[in-house]
């Protein structure tokens, strides 16, 4: 008789415990989302763009898809404060199985498939000293959610002839447009393990300029006086936004998947400015109140080719430990015996009449510790001075390429 009492009195708890809505603490993986990955490698975007601002603006360009895949595949083997401080300044998920499957899963979206009115690769690889093993759960991460290859080379012995041969899958990657990734001396008898990721973009505008409306015209530095350049014209109806400081456009390409969004400063000399307040709520409030206009667009080709050494910049935003001594990539091997030496990225993007061809790759050299309105007159919208300009997937809003122009005529 005790025994069914005590059993319909737990029934009871466990109804009333139903019923008062209380329910199991979400494991913390499970509440990073989908979209969550898209934008934390936006936000990644912004901090790292005022980083590499600093000082004297030059031409700037770069991937934060590709930097952020690089170091995705990285932090699968990271621990501790490293796996902590690398969650934070990339704003990762959790270190579990199911952010690296989610971020796979946006990457294998993000591509395009064999009919594509657009080309968009992402190729990952992992290259490791032969005889040095890694662990067969990380390598199941790797291979499974970054579908990276991946190959044993003797960086002991052939250190240069190891180089070129990833150099060449790099530039394989991205149609030869990103050539010597790593340059000579960074690998040596200490490397263990490179993780390389390259992304390939290739799109024609939705509706072209047309060539003979190109003419020179001027273009206004942040120093110095004004110059002629190769402006391209088009008068169209645009998705636009703009505030006191600065209008951003709308330029789709073919296939309606990405676009370019140019964020132009009113004033000439605004750049820096806006930089200084750059972040996602600029691209979030161009969303909810931009209109479809018709415009008269001036907007100069240009073709950019930057390279970059990221450690310093990483450790300003906070990923320190990965580069020392202390660091912690025992997810890789099981042993706390490798550390960051360098992460390289190389970007290059071309803009003219017709499409945007742009590349980047990045490595990451791992070595022992030891929204139209009724018609109206035209708007303009005259990119003849320094501007912001970035592409993005619409779908998912993830930032592909960021980057600005203060001098169209220097690549």
């Amino acid at each position: 008789m005790k025994k069914i009492i005590i059993a319909f009195m737990l029934i009871i708890l466990l109804f009333l415990t139903a019923c008062s809505g209380t329910k199991i603490p979400q494991k913390e993986h499970d509440m990073f989302s989908d979209a969550d990955i898209g934008t934390g490698i936006n936000r990644f975007a912004f901090d790292m763009l005022r980083l590499l601002s600093r000082g004297d603006l030059k031409n700037t360009f770069y991937s934060p898809l590709s930097i952020s895949s690089a170091l995705a595949m990285t932090y699968a083997g990271a621990a501790g404060t490293t796996a902590k401080e690398m969650q934070k300044t990339l704003y990762f998920g959790p270190q579990h199985p199911d952010f690296h499957e989610k971020y796979g899963k946006l990457t294998e979206r993000l591509q395009s498939s064999d009919n594509s009115e657009f080309t968009m690769h992402i190729a990952n690889a992992v290259w490791v000293q032969e005889d040095y093993r890694l662990r067969k759960d990380y390598m199941k991460i790797v291979h499974d959610h970054y579908k990276s290859k991946s190959e044993e080379m003797d960086f002991i012995s052939a250190p240069d002839v190891s180089r070129n041969i990833i150099n060449q899958w790099v530039s394989d990657a991205t149609n030869d447009r990103i050539r010597d990734l790593i340059p000579p001396g960074v690998i040596d008898a200490f490397t263990r393990l490179i993780l390389t990721n390259a992304v390939y973009f290739n799109a024609e505008w939705q509706q072209a300029f047309n060539p003979e409306m190109t003419q020179k015209d001027d273009f206004y530095p942040l120093i110095g006086e004004a110059f002629k350049t190769d402006m391209m014209y088009k008068r169209h109806h645009f998705h636009h936004s703009g505030t006191d400081a600065y209008q951003i456009l709308e330029i789709d390409y073919k296939g309606n998947a990405q676009q370019m969004l140019v964020v132009l400063p009113r004033e000439k000399d605004g750049l820096p400015d806006l930089i200084d307040h750059l972040g996602k709520d600029l691209i979030e409030r161009h969303d909810k109140n931009k209109t479809y206009e018709d415009i008269i667009l001036y907007f100069p080709k240009f073709r950019l080719e930057t390279d970059y050494e990221l450690n310093t910049y990483l450790r300003m935003m906070g990923m320190r430990q990965a580069f020392g001594q202390q660091a912690d990539f025992s997810g890789m091997t099981g042993n706390r015996d490798l550390m960051i030496s360098n992460v390289i990225h190389k970007a290059f993007i071309e803009v003219d009449e017709f499409k945007t061809e742009a590349a980047a790759a990045t490595a990451v050299v791992m070595r022992l510790t030891a929204m139209p309105p009724a018609p109206r007159a035209p708007l303009e919208f005259r990119a003849d001075h320094p501007f912001l300009f970035l592409i993005r997937d619409k779908q998912s809003g993830t930032i592909l390429f960021i980057g600005y122009v203060t001098d169209p005529e220097v690549s």
